[in-house]
């Protein structure tokens, strides 16, 4: 096919986001967080404010005020479900400990639509808490529980204390930096600080949270688990961390989770050795007395051994202060593997609150792939999320430095989901940076979406023997997405890509093909998954997998007789029909067997038996297989069954699945109870049998989303699938 050489604009703005709407369930997949332990709570709020005498069927308590900025009535108001919205309802997450009696929500995305009249209202919101008496306290910690989406724009959540009656504020601001469109991340959704510089001694202490900003019109805040209590003596966290990778560049270049050995070692064009990795934490003294010999300690692991350990320097951090430590000296991890950088806040002195002290992070060398994003699936996007995106032609990237000549084999991405009316298609293509303009380098066929390209997808490249062999540079791997909706001009995406939340985004890429913003290239902070394959060898093809499998419910129930039966694990991979006898040399009830010669890259599809035997094989009825994608080193851990027993009735599992509105005229509402908390996936399949619509939401008890996927009128079927049992039912659209 030879060079393209379709040049395109180079990346010199930021991407203004704009509201689309929400997959939910992707996007509050998460494990139920508890909050970590504090001193003593003095004073606790848990917004059971319901109360069927108020016409609203709820009041406020007695010394609680709100205030609208506009004077619109867009105030803070008491929930006891759903948080409705134009663009997704949000159910309350599962790491909201009480959120069965209610939970506070500021739901801009309902206020600036409802009464089918669109507005553009800004937030401007408070809520304060009657005087609190502190007077008695030497310290005073708060802790709440919080999940927000916000959108386009100018984004301030904060955290206010006063203690007299409002005339001046503590600020803490508790967005974190979040940015538009993103759900809040694991590590912001339970919130303790330490506000006894303020509050201490106080008899009339307020706390209260106020959202604001012109252009934050959309979506949610919600809150709940408000308490206070005394602190604790010795408390370090490590407040963040980051990886820093070393391009070579005299500059750092974010957190890289997978690369190829051949592209790392060799001095910088500029300075230092390109893949070293820089370490850096933010350490808070978040107790009442000085941390001496505070540093930050970051062990290196390769493939499950300790092989390194890098310290900073060690200094005093003062009581409610904060410091910065980076590591003495860089490291270069020099051989195909699967690396651990585990960071931890340490002192002279004995933690008290050992939870907030520690964070991973995984880096692998491999012999062929670029891989900025991990390889967990967090929710997903394209190019509707931003101002003047979401057409055809639009692309999504990420982009990658190229540091020693090689051969490009083929693209890697995720496919998330498409909307089947809309006839989405999409093309990989690598971008070249030449002189400050990307041009369009290589390219894939252009493939039509459907339930055959979903989840990961690797797609070769046109090779012409000259143009695949790629020489040192900046280049960008991405998807080209194209989707038909009658009546509109410019056509829309029709399909999604892999987001990854968790790592900090860098190198982060959006084109839109047409309107206003055409031919531009724009950077959007949202880390897709798409990676580079070259053609290079030398990585171990084989690795081991150890097995492990928590066996102690069935025991109990006697399911299960350690001293008659075995349990061993069986798939789809290497024709294993069946391991041996799975033991438990502790006797802790976990069952343990490594597998060697495992295919590194491939994905295997396995289940746990009792005895050998498929029908007593867990996920009876035909549920669905684990699945795990190997790598170079492997250790799993699973509960049998997920935990179930035939205790437990199977009809019991799901103990209610409702539509509405059903018939529909496009737009309805899924609600599935579950008696234990499992995985859903949801699908949505036409008459003809074609997956319209797919999501998957991991471990909910209770789980509502509303569909909207432009359908065309005919019947449907909702499939819900928690892995142990299946629910159908039609739906119709009219």
């Amino acid at each position: 096919m030879g060079v393209a050489l379709i040049s395109f604009g180079q990346v010199y703005q930021k991407a203004a986001d704009a509201p689309v709407y929400s997959q939910s369930v992707n996007e509050m997949s998460t494990t139920p967080a508890t909050i970590k332990g504090g001193g003593d709570v003095f004073w606790s709020e848990t917004f059971d404010w319901e109360d069927p005498a108020d016409p609203r069927g709820w009041s406020y308590p007695e010394g609680w005020t709100v205030t609208d900025g506009k004077d619109l009535g867009n105030v803070f108001v008491w929930m006891g479900d759903t948080v409705p919205g134009t663009y997704g309802r949000t159910a309350p997450p599962t790491f909201f400990a009480t959120k069965d009696d209610g939970f506070l929500a500021l739901p801009m995305d309902y206020y600036n639509t409802r009464d089918g009249v669109v507005t553009a209202v800004g937030m401007d919101a408070t809520i304060t808490t009657p005087k609190i008496d502190c007077s008695d306290k030497s310290s005073v910690v708060i802790r709440f529980s919080q999940y927000f989406r916000l959108c386009c724009g100018d984004y301030n959540l904060q955290m206010r204390v006063t203690i007299d009656g409002g005339i001046r504020w503590a600020t803490y601001d508790v967005r974190f930096d979040v940015g538009g469109n993103t759900v809040t991340p694991e590590r912001f959704r339970h919130v303790e600080i330490n506000i006894s510089d303020v509050a201490a001694g106080s008899s009339d202490v307020q706390v209260q949270f106020y959202a604001f900003g012109e252009n934050n019109r959309y979506y949610f805040w919600i809150l709940d688990d408000l308490n206070l209590s005394e602190a604790y003596s010795y408390d370090l966290v490590l407040e963040d961390t980051w990886m820093e990778w070393d391009g070579g560049f005299d500059a750092v270049n974010g957190h890289i989770n997978i690369w190829p050995k051949t592209q790392m070692g060799m001095a910088g064009s500029v300075s230092g050795t390109v893949g070293q990795y820089w370490f850096e934490g933010a350490l808070l003294n978040n107790g009442m007395e000085d941390q001496e010999d505070a540093k930050l300690v970051v062990d290196v692991t390769k493939n499950g051994e300790l092989i390194h350990t890098e310290e900073s320097e060690a200094r005093t951090i003062w009581a409610l202060e904060r410091d910065t430590f980076w590591g003495i000296n860089p490291y270069l991890a020099d051989d195909y593997g699967d690396y651990k950088f585990t960071y931890k806040a340490v002192s002279d002195f004995e933690d008290e609150v050992p939870g907030n002290n520690q964070e991973v992070h995984g880096f692998t060398v491999t012999d062929t792939l670029f891989q900025r994003a991990d390889l967990t699936v967090e929710s997903s996007s394209n190019t509707g999320g931003w101002v003047g995106g979401g057409n055809a032609g639009d692309m999504v990237g990420v982009s990658y430095d190229v540091y020693t000549a090689t051969e490009v084999k083929s693209i890697t991405a995720y496919i998330a989901g498409y909307t089947a009316a809309e006839n989405p298609q999409f093309q990989f293509v690598l971008m070249k940076d030449i002189e400050g303009v990307y041009e369009e380098w290589l390219t894939t066929d252009v493939y039509d979406c459907d339930s055959t390209n979903l989840r990961w997808v690797t797609k070769e490249i046109f090779q012409d023997g000259e143009s695949e062999f790629i020489e040192p540079g900046e280049y960008a791997a991405c998807v080209r997405m194209w989707g038909e909706l009658e009546g509109d001009a410019d056509g829309t995406n029709g399909m999604s890509i892999g987001w990854d939340i968790t790592t900090k985004p860098a190198n982060t890429l959006m084109y839109q093909a047409s309107g206003d913003n055409a031919g531009s290239w724009f950077s959007t902070g949202k880390l897709n998954h798409i990676g580079i394959n070259i053609r290079e060898s030398g990585a171990p093809t084989e690795a081991p997998v150890t097995f492990n499998v928590n066996m102690t419910n069935h025991i109990e129930s006697g399911e299960f007789v350690p001293s008659t039966d075995f349990v061993d694990v069986a798939g789809s991979f290497n024709d294993f029909n069946g391991s041996a006898h799975m033991e438990d040399a502790d006797g802790d009830g976990i069952y343990t067997i490594t597998v060697d010669a495992c295919p590194v890259g491939q994905v295997i599809e396995f289940k746990y038996r009792i005895n050998g035997n498929w029908d007593t094989a867990e996920f009876p009825d035909g549920g669905a297989n684990r699945t795990y994608t190997v790598r170079y080193y492997n250790v799993l851990n699973h509960t049998y069954n997920n935990g179930n027993t035939s205790g437990i009735e199977k009809d019991s599992l799901v103990a209610s699945f409702n539509v509405y509105p059903n018939p529909t005229s496009g737009e309805f509402t899924v609600n599935v109870v579950s008696t234990t908390p499992s995985d859903l996936e949801i699908t949505l399949v036409d008459i003809q049998g074609h997956v319209v619509y797919r999501n998957v939401v991991k471990n909910v008890n209770d789980h509502t989303e509303t569909i909207d996927n432009q359908l065309a009128k005919g019947m449907y079927f909702l499939t819900i699938n928690n892995g142990l049992e299946v629910k159908v039912q039609k739906v119709m659209v009219q």
